[in-house]
């Protein structure tokens, strides 16, 4: 096994375990569910906080997502083409949450902390200027990629695309996190339909109804 795929099993071997038991796994444990011997894991990540960290960084990498929303065949049309992009995020979404629900609060580092020091990792995706710096990237990404699937359908959409794409980067970001406003979690046909169609009735006299209802300035 080469270097590079050695250093992911490791990083696929502890991100389960800290998703199941939190960070207090132990290396011993990761070796163990990875198939290998714990010194092998030092000869990749010098401590178990660098090991953390490309965890974060690895669920962080927005490349195959991207790639899966860039790769989703044109002649879908619209509504088709947002719910399978919906599903895509919500599937990363879903591990991006259990994973750092599972390092707070060991993830997040003072401002200004010194960072050679053990304290534990932050999202920052080797950024220590901005901890926050490896989400900010993995959104921006995702909205280059929501941009190019959204821009064949600009005639067709009530708001500049730019906005489409961040109402769709919201409502699934919210959707997927685990203290919800309401119990009920959204699936992407769902999210798609009231995105797409919006919550209020199509009639059109829906609006002369609310009017009457509630003087309207």
């Amino acid at each position: 096994m080469s270097a590079q795929k050695r250093s992911l099993s490791i990083v696929e071997a502890a991100r389960r375990l800290l998703v199941s038991t939190g960070v207090a796994f132990t290396t011993r444990e990761v070796a163990r569910a990875a198939g290998i011997a714990e010194g092998t894991i030092f000869r990749h990540f010098a401590t178990k906080d660098d090991l953390l960290q490309a965890v974060i960084d690895d669920v962080l990498d927005p490349t195959d997502l991207c790639a899966g929303i860039d790769a989703l065949p044109e002649n879908l049309g619209l509504r088709p083409r947002v719910e399978a992009a919906l599903e895509l995020m919500a599937s990363q979404l879903g591990t991006i949450t259990a994973v750092m629900t599972a390092l707070h609060p060991h993830r997040m580092r003072p401002p200004g902390e010194d960072r050679t020091r053990t304290h534990g990792p932050g999202p920052h995706n080797g950024r220590d200027d901005d901890p926050h710096a490896g989400i900010r990237a993995w959104y921006s990404a995702v909205t280059s990629s929501l941009g190019r699937l959204m821009a064949p359908y600009a005639d067709q959409l009530r708001v500049p695309a730019d906005q489409a794409c961040a109402v769709l980067l919201s409502a699934v970001t919210i959707n997927a996190r685990p203290i919800a406003i309401s119990p009920h979690r959204f699936s992407a046909a769902e999210l798609a339909d009231i995105l797409l169609n919006g919550i209020a009735d199509a009639d059109p006299t829906l609006e002369s109804r609310t009017c009457q209802e509630s003087p309207c300035s």
